[in-house]
């Protein structure tokens, strides 16, 4: 197996925090029900366009919960 097809089938965004969590079986509707928050704000912390104040919110909910982020 060669490096070009390794890099032509595994995706370069395997480690972020949105397949990461997807991986541990958490979908973006079990993280609305589970932490009191709304499908964009969680979509917006995946793209890092979530403002900071939030984004540290929701980051303390899921970090105090134990999920891998």
């Amino acid at each position: 197996m060669t490096v070009e097809i390794v890099e032509s089938v595994l995706s370069r965004q395997i480690d972020d925090l949105d397949p990461t969590l997807t991986r541990h079986g958490y979908s973006i509707k079990d993280l609305v029900e589970q932490f009191d928050c709304k499908a964009r704000e969680i979509k917006a912390l995946f793209n890092n366009t979530l403002d900071a104040t939030r984004t540290a919110a929701l980051r303390e909910k899921l970090l105090r919960a134990g999920l891998p982020i």
